[in-house]
């Protein structure tokens, strides 16, 4: 297997031709709008890299959630997070779902971390494409051990987010739907913590009406340990598992009342949202498998 750049070295260098500016965050464009120059290539890598069977399970639970956004209710989705690739995926997925789907994906805001922006050109001009609110996760801060960087981080870091929080809440209620990943970051697997649920991911559940629970089975970006610049990339068939729409006062209110005593109420209701994904994850995997084996049982795969 081969990272991205090695792999996709002509798309790659076109995608950086058409990336502009240096992908500084500030308080003052937490917002950032996709851009499309750069779609149709990615589109030829992530359609590479899929298997036939990639699919959106429960498409239709989609769609149920978008209408109600169209009524100014808001709207939620939490996604489960394996690779820098699952909303690329996801995209062209809906995508292929003809016009409908288009006109839900361009409805969708993704809450991203700073990192996908300021870290590296090339990472930023798969970022860039789709739109989303930039935050500072409190991860950001853990390499700084000099006491001066460590204030001017957590003070960056302050503003970015309350601005943030600002843009989502005037967003929520304007027929856009917010995608968040509830871990806040990829599923390594050498790092067992990296997919627990963050307890900041309860305020999402008191602030908005309704949401689903996405789960993605399949993987075409394999996290590697020095850098997500050596992420490697392979085929697979990509599903995304779509919940049905959940009231979410009722299911912060019925996860309060599972808590055992004592319990923070806050991580236990994050720790429901895990245990539901991870559910509806292990019941796609028999059938994604299953289609698996057809693939290889065909003479041309």
């Amino acid at each position: 297997m081969l990272n991205v750049a090695d792999r996709f070295k002509a798309i790659i260098s076109q995608m950086l031709l058409n990336t502009t500016g240096n992908g500084l965050i500030t308080a003052a464009n937490v917002y950032q709008e996709g851009k499309p120059d750069n779609k149709h290539l990615l589109k030829q890598i992530v359609n590479d890299l899929m298997l036939p069977g990639s699919r959106v399970q429960g498409f239709e639970n989609l769609v149920e959630l978008y209408e109600k956004a169209k009524k100014g209710e808001s709207c939620l989705i939490l996604m489960e997070h394996y690779s820098n690739f699952d909303i690329p995926c996801f995209y062209e997925l809906m995508e292929r779902e003809g016009n409908k789907g288009k006109t839900i994906a361009q409805k969708i805001v993704s809450v991203a971390g700073s990192k996908l922006s300021e870290t590296n050109r090339m990472v930023r001009s798969f970022t860039e494409i789709f739109t989303r609110v930039v935050i500072i996760p409190q991860s950001a801060s853990r390499n700084f051990k000099d006491p001066q960087e460590l204030k001017a981080i957590s003070k960056k870091r302050k503003h970015i987010n309350m601005a943030a929080l600002k843009t989502l809440f005037r967003l929520r209620k304007s027929g856009r739907i917010i995608l968040v990943f509830p871990a806040g970051t990829r599923y390594r697997p050498w790092d067992p913590k990296s997919k627990r649920g963050l307890k900041d991911i309860d305020s999402y559940l008191k602030s908005y009406k309704n949401m689903v629970l996405i789960a993605i089975n399949g993987n075409v970006l394999i996290p590697q340990k020095k850098s997500m610049l050596e992420d490697l990339v392979t085929h697979d068939i990509m599903f995304y598992t779509v919940s049905r729409v959940y009231n979410c006062r009722e299911f912060r209110d019925k996860a309060r009342e599972m808590a055992p005593e004592g319990s923070d109420l806050r991580q236990f209701a994050v720790d429901r949202v895990m245990e539901e994904l991870a559910q509806i994850h292990s019941q796609a995997e028999e059938t994604r498998q299953s289609l698996k084996e057809q693939l290889k049982e065909k003479p041309d795969s």
